[in-house]
């Protein structure tokens, strides 16, 4: 399964006027296809990852030799600079997303690519995981706690499936950001599309208290097994204690329950408020996270100039 953020129909919902997508495609000896790298043309800049959190390599085989994994970086490259790229800017993702990932990150940094930004990642490792009690084992007495409140036990996840199931998990997602004084990144009418053009891959969910919804998650499946929250939180739900630990509990039992070996639950840094405007952990977000199991990596994004 290739990466959904480098497929032509993600690329679909994003493009703007003048873009085109580029794709080089790098073969073994034998013919064999090895490996894809791909971006979005926009100039002279190809942006792979584009409108997204990431996109990275697409390798035939979940375990490349670094053979084919250089000659995929070199022929990829020599393909775009035959096309008349001038710069080219990789967005990673995490080392969670396969045994590939750490091979690539070091191909492509002795290649001549720079770290133009690192973001603290955070996901939740279920490979060593066989049931939810295996989960529920691992984690730390106020973790455990919080799940077994009696209130948390009233509360049940669904899967979205009609349109105001949809609406009504996208509100409590709007609320959540609004209570924060910031604002979702996606909006509703891009949040529909991409219901509409990546079908299955894409899911909603939500966390009910009898029929009123108290939480939800947007999920995205990435890769084959690898699945990223793209969003989530808790709404005006009027409870003594957040829903946010049953709602994490909720995601990975469903997630078990699909074979899933990575659930991805995003960047938890923020832009520093100074004048630099570098990037910083958010503490609370890290700590929660952890809480509930998720272990930190980075996620780079790399770029290199393309010499003529």
């Amino acid at each position: 399964m290739s990466t959904l953020f480098n497929e032509d129909r993600y690329h679909a919902l994003n493009l703007g006027d003048g873009q085109t997508v580029l794709r080089a495609h790098a073969h073994d000896d034998s013919g064999r296809v090895i490996g894809e790298l791909s971006g979005v043309l926009d100039g002279e800049a190809l942006v792979n990852g584009f409108s997204a959190p990431f996109g990275g390599l697409d390798l035939a085989r979940p375990r490349e030799t670094p053979a084919n994994v250089s000659s995929t970086v070199e022929q990829s490259l020599r393909h775009f600079r035959d096309a008349g790229v001038g710069l080219v800017r990789i967005r990673l993702p995490p080392a969670c997303y396969g045994e590939n990932e750490s091979l690539i990150q070091f191909t492509l940094l002795n290649s001549g690519f720079a770290v133009e930004h690192c973001e603290l990642n955070q996901h939740i490792d279920l490979s060593g995981l066989s049931t939810p009690e295996d989960y529920v084992a691992q984690l730390k007495s106020p973790a455990r706690r919080a799940l077994l409140r009696p209130d948390g036990q009233e509360l049940r996840l669904i899967e979205a499936e009609a349109d105001h199931e949809w609406d009504r998990a996208y509100a409590t997602l709007e609320t959540n950001r609004a209570a924060r004084g910031r604002r979702l990144s996606l909006s509703l009418d891009y949040v529909k599309r991409a219901r509409a053009t990546l079908g299955a891959r894409v899911r909603m969910f939500e966390l009910l208290d009898g029929d009123r919804a108290v939480a939800a998650a947007l999920v995205y499946l990435v890769r084959d097994r690898r699945e990223l929250v793209v969003a989530w939180g808790d709404g005006d739900h009027g409870r003594e204690h957040s829903p946010m630990n049953v709602l994490a509990y909720r995601v990975v039992e469903r997630a078990l329950a699909d074979g899933v070996l990575t659930l991805d639950l995003g960047i938890s840094n923020e832009h520093e408020p100074s004048a630099d405007g570098g990037l910083v952990p958010n503490s609370g977000l890290v700590q929660f996270k952890q809480s509930v199991l998720a272990r930190i990596e980075p996620r780079l994004t790399l770029v290199r100039e393309l010499s003529r």
